[in-house]
C-alpha cells in the first residue's frame, strides 16, 4: 500500500476578490435598475369604484351638520337655574362659547363643539371644578363650529 501526501493550498485572496467583484457588480445593477422598477409601477381601479368614491366625495361636502361631542354644563327643570349656570360661566370662561336648549322639562347648557371625545377632556377636567355635574355629550352640529 502507498500513502500519498497530497498538500491542497487556497489562494483566499482570489476567492475574497471573486466575492468582492460579484457584490459590486450587484450592487451597480440594484442601483441602475432601481428607478426602472419605480417607474413601473401602475395603479388602476374599476370605474365603480372611482364612481363611488366620486359620490361619497360630493355627498360628503355637501352636509354640514356632523355628530360630534360638546360638554353639557347643566341638565336642570328650573330654568333660573340654567341661567345662573350661564352668567357664572360667562363670568368665568368670556371667551367659551355656549349653547342652550329645551328639551322639556329639561333645560340643558352647552359649551365646545369637539369631533373626537378624546379632544374634550381637557376642557372636561377645567369645567368640573366649577360645574361637577359635567359630562361629554354627542350632538348634531354645524361642521364650521368644530374646534381645531
Amino acid at each position: 500500500m502507498i500513502h500519498v501526501r497530497v498538500a491542497v493550498e487556497k489562494n483566499i485572496s482570489n476567492v475574497m476578490e471573486s466575492k468582492y467583484i460579484k457584490f459590486l457588480v450587484f450592487c451597480l445593477f440594484a442601483f441602475f435598475i432601481q428607478d426602472e422598477l419605480k417607474a413601473q409601477t401602475t395603479i388602476s381601479e374599476e370605474s365603480r369604484v372611482q364612481q363611488a368614491v366620486s359620490k361619497y366625495s360630493s355627498l360628503n361636502r355637501q352636509q354640514n351638520s356632523i355628530d360630534a361631542w360638546r360638554i353639557q354644563v347643566v341638565t336642570t327643570i328650573d330654568r333660573r337655574e340654567m341661567e345662573r349656570a350661564i352668567v357664572k360661566l360667562n363670568g368665568k370662561y368670556p371667551a367659551l362659547e355656549y349653547h342652550w336648549k329645551h328639551a322639556s322639562p329639561y333645560y340643558q347648557l352647552k359649551v365646545g363643539a369637539y369631533e373626537e371625545k378624546a379632544d374634550l377632556q381637557n376642557m372636561l377636567i377645567t369645567l368640573k371644578g366649577d360645574f361637577p355635574s359635567a359630562i361629554p355629550v354627542k350632538d348634531n352640529m354645524e361642521k364650521s363650529e368644530l374646534i381645531h
